[in-house]
């Protein structure tokens, strides 16, 4: 006869959704899994902070936040929604790197460097200012450009040339073992060129500068995080994505993301929306099992009889409840020992608070002022004079932030229809005029340390990598910590970390589909059965 697993999948993120996805996609005629899916909003997680945009006859779905993908760091994603059948476009975006500076109230914005996007094939811009140089120079027109065009190449070949060597850090092949255990401060300290001929050219200097001007904008918006965690950021992942990334494209999904939850969640039964979790306890009536109690609308309500227990949400919310659950527990019991090993490993995780305003607000402060600098995306970083001063609103972040401005394209019938431009901005140090404001979504986004690298081999264990690979193309199976003791005895209930947190590498997309594809492999594993045919991506 075919038994019943049922398994709670906590958060409806992509980490969550995946793992229901292939849970209720097993086909075994021994086992049968009744996946129970909770989340705490009134809709589905990973769509809940978008926003619709147009009138009934057509809507402009807006992604909160912005759910592109780059090919290189990505695979198991890209696979995952080919197999799903879900539609994804290339995208290769443009950026501008612009400084925020107080002391010119004219102009605050000044741009330093324009990417022109595909993949670096269509190489760098010349920003507005260099070449308007010869109009502060009338008699002299000839010369300022000349003069304007030779900073330019200079700036160029500069860029070129600190771009080269870090494409050589970057190789596995050529990486020191030190990186490994240095941040990305560390890093770039350590990175400088001493010798004589360096220090002579000032290329020191102009590797600094680099570090600083562009790959601490970039990493910060790569991660949504201020430059303090970029800094504290293992350097390995960064030099990792930088690899890996090198001449791929940008991707988008056609239908944004709500087609990827509705093909994930097609053939889940049981979803319990608004219903946040405030408990988990021993099953009362078996102790092999588990019970999960929620707050709903209409009140408290209690889940019984799981067999398994998958935490698809922050860590830091996963750790309240197992402290309850542990606290259910016989104090010497072997299950209680391991959960609160799980929490220990939690308690290393760290999330930061990321803004993210969809808005119509055309101001100088957030975009390029001249339009021939504007870009796909716009990275601005505040000067160190101008991170001192006081908040200007409520919905912003601190200036130690990049503040990251997508130009939004709506669909073609939408196009006409629209009076003013849609912008998307991301962690805004300067306010948006409230009236422009379309939608303000507060988010929690994980941040490694070093501390949190080594916490990770407690849920993610590394099995084979060739010569040749970096870290994040390794093979892996789940850590020691997964399951809770669930892996060793069918006497206690499993118990699960997923999410972007739970995988090596930046805490992205494919940190979440890859750690709950290990999660329902250990899920099968313990249930001595073998995964199904759903999870081959």
């Amino acid at each position: 006869m075919t038994r019943t697993a049922k398994v709670a999948v906590v958060g409806s993120g992509l980490a969550g959704l995946t793992a229901a996805y292939l849970l209720v996609s097993h086909s075994d005629d021994d086992i049968e899994f009744d996946v129970h899916l909770f989340e705490k909003s009134a809709t589905i997680g990973m769509d809940s902070s978008s926003v619709s945009i147009g009138n009934a006859d057509q809507e402009w779905r807006i992604d909160v936040p912005m759910r592109s993908f780059q090919g290189g760091y990505y695979p198991r994603l890209i696979a995952l929604y080919t197999k799903l059948g879900i539609a994804f476009r290339q995208a290769d975006f443009s950026y501008s790197f612009s400084l925020f500076s107080q002391s010119d109230k004219n102009q605050p914005l000044r741009t330093t460097m324009i990417y022109n996007g595909a993949s670096g094939r269509d190489g760098v811009g010349m920003p507005a200012w260099m070449q308007d140089l010869h109009l502060y120079r009338k008699g002299y027109r000839a010369v300022t450009r000349v003069f304007a065009l030779g900073l330019f190449i200079l700036s160029t070949v500069q860029l070129l040339v600190c771009y080269t060597r870090l494409i050589f850090f970057a190789l596995p092949v050529m990486r020191p073992k030190r990186h490994d255990s240095m941040n990305f401060q560390e890093w770039a300290a350590d990175t400088v060129p001493r010798n004589f001929i360096a220090r002579f050219c000032g290329f020191d200097a102009t590797w600094k500068s680099f570090t600083r001007d562009v790959l601490i904008p970039l990493f910060s918006a790569v991660c949504t995080a201020p430059d303090e965690a970029v800094n504290a950021h293992p350097a390995e992942d960064f030099l990792d994505y930088i690899w890996l990334t090198f001449g791929t494209h940008h991707y988008v999904v056609d239908k944004g993301v709500r087609d990827a939850v509705s093909r994930l969640t097609l053939n889940v039964k049981h979803i319990h929306l608004s219903s946040r979790l405030v408990g988990v306890h021993a099953d009362p009536s078996n102790p092999r099992l588990a019970s999960i109690e929620c707050s709903t609308k209409t009140g408290t309500s209690t889940h019984h009889g799981f067999h398994h227990i998958v935490f698809a949400t922050q860590a830091n919310r996963v750790g309240p409840l197992l402290s309850s659950y542990a606290s259910s527990l016989p104090h010497k019991s072997h299950t209680r020992h391991a959960v609160m090993a799980q929490l220990n490993c939690l308690d290393e995780f760290h999330y930061i608070r990321t803004i993210v305003i969809n808005h119509t607000d055309t101001s100088s402060v957030l975009l390029p002022p001249d339009p021939r600098d504007r870009r796909d995306l716009n990275l601005v970083t505040a000067s160190l004079s101008a991170r001192d001063a006081a908040p200007w609103s409520p919905h912003r972040v601190s200036p130690s932030y990049t503040m990251t401005t997508q130009i939004l394209v709506p669909p073609r019938g939408l196009q006409d229809a629209l009076a003013v431009p849609v912008f998307q901005t991301t962690n805004p140090f300067v306010p948006v005029h409230e009236d422009c404001i379309v939608s303000v979504a507060t988010l929690e986004r994980a941040v490694l340390t070093m501390n949190a690298k080594d916490a990770l081999r407690g849920l993610y264990r590394e099995t084979r990598r060739a010569w040749w690979q970096c870290a994040a193309e390794a093979e892996s199976t789940l850590g020691e910590l997964q399951g809770a003791g669930r892996r060793e005895s069918d006497t206690r209930p499993g118990v699960w970390l997923c999410g972007s947190y739970a995988h090596v590498g930046i805490p992205l997309l494919e940190g979440c589909v890859v750690s709950a594809r290990n999660v329902y492999w250990g899920i099968c594993e313990s249930e001595g059965i073998r995964p199904g045919s759903a999870s081959s991506f």
